[in-house]
């Protein structure tokens, strides 16, 4: 059974605009930040069982910063669950052993691991904690549906912007040991939050960053293509989106001028308006 971790950080709600799921891995990290935060499962020593999340603070030159183990049993995670299975039940963890049924972690109460965590940010790096006005749409994403956007010098600015976060977002999943295909599976929700920019222009940074990547158009050989960066080591996957990320970034912007400037922050406790995906 997948351990459905989008679902399960969907559930979570941390209150991190920087957020993204990859994989079975949540990651958040600001804007033009060394720094991130990586969350997993954390195993135990049985196969495919887990007792708690796994938190690093991870910089991209200095390496990990701080880690922590929260595990569900101290955090009350699953107490009302295991207090239907008895004595003899292995409490306090889950497992995806199974192919069907509901998510592992079905039934859990993630208040206690809510707080933990962001205690855990707060301390240990508290500019992930920041505005959700970071990932509402501006302005200037409205022009896509209201003009020529292939024309408009301002959506193709943000949509290069886009491009370089999908290949910084592929390039720091090579440090965890995530492929560069399984990284991408996600990036158009990355780049929500990250730049802002609504789903369907996230697909096509997705798709220019892919270009660069595979150095070819997409087309039906795609697929085979990233295949075969994605059976490559590490490294050489590494060195890879490296090597795209230079092209890309030596690649001009539409705009000589500078880009729009950064949303307004609300005041404090001034609620930002909901995002819709």
């Amino acid at each position: 059974m997948a351990l459905h971790a989008k679902e399960f950080f969907d559930q979570l709600e941390l209150p991190l605009p920087f957020g993204t799921v990859v994989g079975d891995v949540y990651y958040a990290s600001p804007t033009d930040s060394p720094i991130r935060l990586r969350i997993e499962f954390a195993r135990t020593i049985m196969d495919r069982q887990y007792d708690g999340l796994r938190l690093a603070v991870v910089h991209a030159e200095r390496g990990t910063l701080d880690t922590a183990h929260l595990r569900f049993a101290d955090h009350g995670t699953f107490t009302r669950r295991d207090a239907k299975l008895g004595p003899g039940a292995a409490h306090g963890v889950i497992r995806d052993w199974h192919k069907d049924g509901l998510p592992p972690w079905a039934g859990a109460d993630l208040t206690g691991l809510r707080t933990a965590i962001l205690d855990f940010v707060q301390v240990s790096c508290p500019t992930l904690i920041a505005p959700r006005s970071f990932a509402m749409p501006g302005p200037w994403a409205d022009r896509w549906h209201d003009s020529l956007w292939a024309t408009d010098t301002v959506v193709l600015t943000r949509l290069h912007e886009a491009t370089q976060a999908v290949l910084d977002l592929a390039e720091g999943g090579t440090y965890d040991g995530m492929p560069i295909t399984e990284t991408l599976r996600n990036a158009r929700y990355y780049v929500m939050d990250m730049v802002g920019l609504p789903l369907d222009q996230g697909m096509l940074a997705e798709a220019a960053a892919v270009t660069q990547l595979t150095g070819r158009r997409l087309g039906p050989d795609t697929a085979d293509a990233l295949e075969r960066i994605a059976s490559m080591p590490m490294d050489k996957q590494r060195a890879l989106v490296q090597a795209a990320s230079r092209r890309h970034a030596a690649t001009a912007t539409p705009l000589s001028t500078s880009l729009p400037s950064a949303r307004p922050v609300p005041a404090p406790g001034q609620a930002p308006a909901a995002r819709s995906h």
